[in-house]
């Protein structure tokens, strides 16, 4: 049965068959997979939308952000991330403690400061508090550098654990 066919194909590969297939309404297939560059497959299967990564617990007044494995690339990310997030604090109309996780977080270098200025005023808008971790010692240095440059809460924790205590304190 034929399902899926190449966007572009010199060669009529149905005249090679030795049997005539089925053939109900091919799809065409991705052209990213004929392309000599990488297909990202990494990036393209494990992001979330934006606002599957946001939870909110009322009987806590706590946001938990999942950040693990997003890629920051265009303005248009962190502008995505600030209308998912106002779209669940903004009716709250309270702040929240907030628990986010980094692990393998990734921002461009061409849109780092934006992300980071993002994350400044996120906290200064919406949080009583929060922990921010990554078991990453790099990505905590990082993460530290850029948020005290903000003059927001910089300490990044190296588990979850450590997280959920420091902001319950």
């Amino acid at each position: 049965m034929l399902t899926q066919i190449a966007p572009v194909s010199d060669h009529d590969v149905l005249a090679l068959l030795p049997f005539e297939p089925v053939i109900k309404g091919p799809q065409v297939m991705d052209r990213a997979i004929f392309q000599p560059q990488s297909m990202e497959l990494r990036d393209r299967l494990l992001d979330m939308h934006i606002q599957d990564r946001i939870s909110y617990d009322p009987a806590k007044n706590m946001l938990f952000l999942n950040y693990a494995g997003l890629h920051v690339r265009t303005q248009a990310d962190p502008d995505e991330i600030k209308q998912a997030v106002e779209h669940v604090l903004k009716p709250l109309g309270k702040r929240v403690y907030a628990v986010v996780n980094y692990e393998r977080f990734v921002a461009d270098d061409a849109i780092a400061d934006a992300y980071m200025d993002l994350v400044k005023y996120v906290e200064e808008n919406y949080y009583l508090k929060v922990s921010r971790y990554t078991t990453s010692g790099f990505l905590r240095v990082k993460l530290w550098k850029e948020l005290g440059k903000r003059a927001v809460t910089y300490q990044v924790f190296a588990s979850d654990q450590e997280a959920q205590i420091n902001v319950r304190r």
